[in-house]
């Protein structure tokens, strides 16, 4: 079976297709991909696109394009060539590789693994393998074999999956011959099923036998834009709507006049009926024919996100062919008042942000600092949040990111220790996009229940704002241009936090916040530096950013970044805030110091919700083994360590600090539990080991002794052993004697410490 139209493959059960531009086709100089034609990059025979009344082809957003029965005549009317989405349980193993053997070889290694699979051929030996996987499977690939003259490899085997398209029917670029199926495509339905396991078994067992061959690479299904990014206000989307004429030779075909809806849409997502009726009112002034009112609902209701193009493109439009009606930069900023006396005309610091800044580099002759004391570096979280930067707070959705980050701006505000770090006390103001107003009440009542503080205490140092649901984005991106331009929210926040005298701004979140793509280092570095940085500067304190990380950085074993590495590399502290159970259940977190420029990067903590507020892990003995007891840290009082009611010993408050010297690691807090557990064991006769491959090795064995050191993961116990032995806090010693033949049995005793802070 080799099927050759849009509907011979529609009754095979393929619903998702998209038409693919002929290998020949002429295409239009107002397309991307215009530059492309007569290069290595020629995309003709595999882009997708459509073929406008011109004759030339236009390519489209084709990703979130739902295709009808209509659809499907007109680009076989069109001639060209069918494409199917992968994604959604259907995917391509694509062999990429120009050599037979290799060809051969991946071949037999699929038929060992899958059976024999519907096959497509285009560039022979090339080949794509067609199944289907039974959960979610994100786009893989094996690179291997040869290089190109940069050094890279050049074959590679991929998993075409969400965000992908492959050509089921055409005419090959290269070939110049027709796509063939020797294995002959099978209905949907008849497709075989495997697992998401059974398919990267086949990408490891091939990685063991082509030439050359790298790990697995693993990407997002696509580059999916910030939705919040593409929203604009409803009047200023109304009137670039307006203001944009609906002609064929504006929108030279019926996907563009989609692409018109999607961005509307994606704009508007607040305002669905107003959205609708901008949309249905614009088709209606077609003036090259009219629009069926019934069609353009039903198109309405197929256009479903993620969207890709929003409120920024329908201004760009509409000042590109109107500009006598409509300014782009009148759509995110004030109305400047005429009046020749009024201040804003010459010195807006929105119309500065037009125009290139003059630059002056100023040159230090090392010579100059002779003889100065250094100034000291200040923290306003000691070794946490640095003074002047930028710090980042990533962690999953719904780990608490935002309750922390309430809980340190209030501890800052009222001058008590984060923690048990010692703060420094200023004016913050928390810019928080998440939460309701009432929701942001709850929690800082708990919070000042935790604290022991009243709401009227903080009235001069703090001020919270809920922007929920709120236009909040701090900056976009000129898409031509690819410059930054701050936004007026950014503006307004800046000035808020000048008026008020802030040190210390809370932005929650990144995703709310940032206009660009995520994965564009150049786009990221811009925004801390340039714009959470400026905000710093301006101010003359520092901004803490709260951001999610991507999933591969939630992962266990994932280093909590979002997206590009650039978010990491551009700040200078980075706090990643996470589960401590494998699962995501109960009320404990770990929070690790991922980054710090300044300090000493990998502390971490582990802390309890309790009571609607965090609080540090410890142990009721942590002074009778950490050292000799000692005054708390500067300006701290000493507290009372209690159990808090379920067994686990807690510092009692957020702000408080354990008895001798503050519980400042997390390191410190194992090595605590630990000793304790050691002297428990000593006690009842418990046999205990160094050796890793015994049953009675101690990590293993005290961790199920103790409900604290059970909190933690196995490697961090086994670490904390290794201190205590080579501090020479623990020694075997013989804790009890077999019944019968009074055989010993060997365990552990705790040493007293040499001098406080052995472990310091």
């Amino acid at each position: 079976m080799n099927p050759n139209t849009f509907d011979a493959f529609f009754k095979l059960g393929y619903t998702r297709l998209v038409p693919i531009i002929p290998h020949d086709a002429a295409i239009s100089d107002r397309s991307s991909l215009y530059a492309r034609v007569g290069t290595s990059q020629d995309s003709r025979g595999k882009a997708v696109g459509v073929k406008g009344q011109d004759g030339k082809w236009f390519g489209f957003d084709w990703l979130q394009h739902e295709a009808d029965a209509r659809d499907f005549q007109r680009w076989q009317a069109m001639g060209a060539g069918i494409g199917i989405k992968t994604g959604q349980g259907l995917i391509l193993i694509d062999a990429d590789t120009p050599h037979k053997v290799h060809a051969a070889l991946i071949q037999q290694t699929i038929v060992k693994h899958l059976g024999v699979l519907p096959t497509r051929i285009g560039n022979f030996p090339k080949a794509g393998y067609l199944c289907r996987v039974s959960a979610p499977l994100k786009y893989m690939r094996v690179e291997f074999g040869d290089l190109d003259a940069k050094g890279r490899l050049t074959e590679r085997v991929e998993i075409l999956s969400d965000g992908r398209q492959f050509v089921a029917h055409g005419i090959h670029p290269k070939t110049k011959a027709p796509y063939a199926w020797p294995f002959a495509i099978k209905p949907f339905d008849q497709l075989p099923v495997f697992s998401p396991e059974q398919i990267v078994a086949l990408l490891n067992e091939l990685r063991t036998l082509l030439p050359a061959a790298k790990p697995i690479v693993t990407e997002g299904a696509t580059d999916v834009v910030a939705q919040a990014s593409l929203k604009g206000d409803l009047e200023k989307v109304r009137k670039a709507v307006s203001a944009t004429p609906n002609t064929s030779a504006v929108f030279a075909t019926r996907e563009a006049y989609r692409d018109f809806g999607y961005a509307i849409k994606a704009a508007l997502p607040d305002h669905p009926k107003d959205a609708f009726e901008i949309f249905s009112e614009w088709a209606q002034r077609w003036q090259d024919g009219s629009n069926d009112p019934g069609v353009v609902e039903a198109d309405w209701r197929r256009m479903k996100p993620p969207f890709r193009r929003g409120a920024n493109w329908l201004y760009e439009l509409a000042e590109q062919h109107a500009p006598d009606q409509f300014k782009k930069v009148d759509a995110f900023f004030d109305e400047i008042p005429d009046e020749p006396e009024s201040l804003f005309i010459e010195n807006s610091p929105r119309l500065l942000e037009t125009k290139p800044e003059p630059v002056a580099i100023r040159w230090v002759d090392p010579k100059e600092w002779e003889g100065r004391t250094p100034p000291k570096r200040r923290w306003v979280v000691d070794g946490m949040v640095p003074d002047g930067e930028v710090t980042l707070l990533t962690g999953a959705g719904g780990v608490g990111k935002t309750l922390l980050a309430q809980q340190a701006g209030t501890c800052i505000a009222a001058g008590l220790p984060f923690l048990a770090r010692k703060t420094e006390q200023r004016k913050v103001m928390l810019f928080l996009c998440e939460d309701s107003e009432d929701e942001l009440q709850l929690r800082q009542r708990d919070i000042c229940l935790a604290l022991g503080l009243d709401l009227p205490e903080l009235s001069a140092n703090l001020r919270i704002a809920s922007r929920k649901f709120m236009d909040n984005l701090l900056a976009i991106w000129n898409s031509n241009a690819g410059s930054m331009k701050r936004t007026a929210v950014w503006q307004a926040l800046l000035d808020d936090a000048k008026a008020f005298g802030a040190k210390l701004i809370v932005v929650d979140t990144i995703a709310d916040t940032f206009g660009g793509n995520e994965i564009d280092r150049a786009q990221v570095r811009q925004f801390v530096q340039a714009c959470l940085g400026r905000l710093a500067q301006e101010t003359g304190g520092a901004v803490l950013a709260l951001g999610h990380p991507s999933k591969a950085g939630q992962a266990i074993g994932g280093d909590g970044t979002s997206g590009s590495t650039a978010w990491h590399a551009s700040v200078r502290s980075r706090l990643y805030l996470q589960h401590a159970t494998k699962d995501g259940t109960g009320p404990f977190r770990r929070l690790e110091n991922r980054k710090a420029n300044y300090g000493a990067s990998g502390d971490a903590f582990m802390l309890r919700w309790l009571r609607g507020a965090f609080d540090l892990v410890s142990t009721k003995e942590s002074a009778t083994f950490a050292g000799e007891p000692g005054e708390a840290a500067e300006g701290v009082a000493a507290p009372s360590v209690g159990s808090g009611g379920d067994g686990v010993a807690s510092v009692a408050g957020v702000a408080a600090v354990a008895r001798g010297p503050a519980v400042v690691s997390m390191g410190r807090a194992i090595d605590d539990a630990l000793l304790v557990a050691v002297a428990d064991s000593a006690v009842d006769g418990e046999a205990l080991s160094k050796a890793r491959n015994s049953p009675h090795w101690a990590p293993r064995v005290l961790m199920r002794r103790s409900d604290v050191l059970a909190l933690y993961p196995l490697e961090d116990v086994a670490a904390s052993w290794d201190r205590v032995v080579k501090a020479g806090r623990v020694a075997a010693t013989v804790v009890a004697r077999k019944p019968g033949n009074r055989m010993p049995i060997v365990g552990f005793k705790v040493i007293p410490p040499a001098a406080p802070g052995v472990f310091d």
